[in-house]
């Protein structure tokens, strides 16, 4: 399994759409239509990956960590989810680590990204790389409330990278 560069959502076959459409009801319980994933504003550039057995020929989509210029100095993470068979692995913390890489060389400072108020893993997983909750989303996910967290890119230095947390975001 590896992390290698995604293409803009829009460009995914047919078959990686229906895997990360599979894999967002499978591991967030959110429903979504390819529409909503091939409309994603989410562009080319490296801190976008998805998840893959380079062993495989064609291999299904097993994680995908999506982000998206936002405001002023802020990345906003649209999409970061593991499927639960390759979860606390160092997965997770492999994806952030490099999104963060390509984040911070392309100029932003800090991250922005929702998930749900349930998936306390996941905002485990983010409080250990500095994000902390700025706000509740009531109504932003189907199956119940959420959180926006904000923090910095590098909130990672000297924590546990192993920590693997269900990212489970909104697209």
């Amino acid at each position: 399994m590896a992390w290698v560069p995604c293409d803009e959502p829009r460009f995914l076959s047919e078959q990686e759409c229906q895997d990360v459409l599979a894999l967002f009801l499978e591991e967030t319980g959110e429903r979504y239509v390819e529409s909503s994933v091939r409309h994603l504003p989410i562009p080319a550039w490296g801190g976008n990956m998805k998840l893959v057995d380079l062993d495989l020929k064609q291999p299904p989509i097993e994680g995908v960590l999506w982000a998206t210029p936002f405001m002023d100095d802020i990345v906003r993470v649209a999409a970061f989810v593991v499927h639960s068979r390759h979860q606390s692995k160092g997965y997770g913390a492999q994806a952030w680590s490099e999104f963060t890489r390509h984040a911070t060389e392309a100029g932003f400072g800090r991250v922005q990204l929702e998930v749900k108020a349930a998936n306390t893993r996941a905002q485990s997983f983010y409080i250990q790389r500095g994000l902390t909750v700025q706000d509740s989303l009531i109504g932003y996910y189907a199956s119940g409330p959420g959180y926006m967290m904000r923090g910095p890119l590098v909130g990672n230095q000297g924590k546990d990278l192993h920590a693997m947390g269900r990212g489970e975001h909104r697209v």
